[in-house]
């Protein structure tokens, strides 16, 4: 994806009247087991919903879907050393080919966002735990 269709991504979700199962607004980082968490149970509250896909987005406050901006950099944080990336993906079951994007909504407001495939066959555990987000 590029710029332009990150950012229309963002305008639409954003329009959705609240979080949901399948969209998750945060603000800042504050910790890559949350995000691991985040990811279980998006793809499968997602996959519950019949959605392609699911939502992890930072730069966007939860209650007013204001694209606040973000100062976390998914691509360049580490945990233990290792890529955040690399370790979610290694702390996930069965494994998930979730995106990572991140951009400039406009000059001063960074966004990133992990664009979550559904789970297909069966949920995904982060952890060697299932999670679901209810409402």
């Amino acid at each position: 994806m590029n710029d332009q269709q990150l950012i229309d991504l963002i305008n639409e979700l954003v329009k959705q009247p609240h979080e949901s199962e399948w969209v998750e607004f945060k603000l800042n980082f504050h910790s890559a087991e949350e995000i691991g968490e985040r990811i279980s149970a998006l793809s499968n509250g997602a996959c519950i919903h019949n959605q392609p896909f699911c939502y992890l987005v930072f730069g966007v406050e939860d209650q007013t879907h204001i694209v606040k901006g973000t100062s976390f950099k998914a691509k360049l944080h580490k945990k233990g050393g290792e890529d955040l990336e690399h370790w979610l993906v290694t702390r996930l079951n069965p494994r998930i080919d979730f995106l990572v994007y991140e951009f400039n909504y406009d000059a001063n407001r960074h966004v990133s966002i992990y664009v979550i495939p559904a789970t297909k066959n069966q949920p995904i555990e982060f952890l060697h735990q299932s999670y679901i987000r209810v409402g």
